[in-house]
């Protein structure tokens, strides 16, 4: 059996990797629109799912791993921005105060899925418009669900994180140790 790990993010992929597992990479290429207005846990375990299911239908001699992560700002998903000006809004709106990041991983396999989703909480420094600009020219923020990558950002924007940090770069470690995805991936 082959596992696949359906993500197109570099940095699940590196602790994926990391973790001394070998797999092949397959970006899922779904809709990710909330149109159910799900919650933001419903809505990263649907993405998950729906990732892995998506790869799984053309490999299904394989298991698939996927993952999906977003921001939750006040229960408001905050996606990755689509230009500077709403990275700039949504670091302004993140600034001085407490979102969670909340990322979800899936196993499929055989037709069926287990996931499991971690929260971690981010609380950001006060920002100056200067500093929010100067991050926006420095990093790639458009593909980074809430306008940032965690590597980048530690430094400049936050000021205190609770809980899991890889579970901010993508990949809810501390969830995954302990799960049964873990267990079955360790047979494969």
């Amino acid at each position: 059996m082959d596992l696949i790990l359906a993500s197109s993010s570099p940095r699940r992929k590196k602790i994926f990797k990391d973790l001394g597992y070998s797999f092949q990479c397959i970006s899922p290429d779904i809709d990710e629109s909330n149109d159910g207005r799900l919650d933001s846990i419903s809505y990263v375990v649907r993405m998950s799912e729906n990732k892995a299911r998506h790869v799984w239908d053309n490999n299904q001699d394989s298991y698939i791993l996927s993952g999906d992560t977003i921001v939750d700002f006040n229960s408001q998903i905050i996606g990755k921005p689509s230009s500077h000006n709403e990275a700039f809004e949504i670091l302004n709106k993140l600034s001085n105060k407490t979102h969670s990041v909340i990322s979800g991983l899936t196993l499929f396999y055989e037709g069926t899925g287990t996931t499991i989703f971690d929260k971690t909480n981010v609380t950001f420094k006060k920002l100056s418009q200067s500093t929010i600009k100067d991050y926006i020219n420095s990093f790639d923020v458009l593909d980074k669900a809430g306008a940032y990558n965690i590597e980048d950002a530690e430094n400049i924007l936050i000021k205190h994180i609770d809980g899991c940090y890889n579970n901010i770069v993508g990949f809810p470690l501390k969830k995954f140790k302990m799960s049964k995805i873990k267990k079955i991936i360790d047979t494969l």
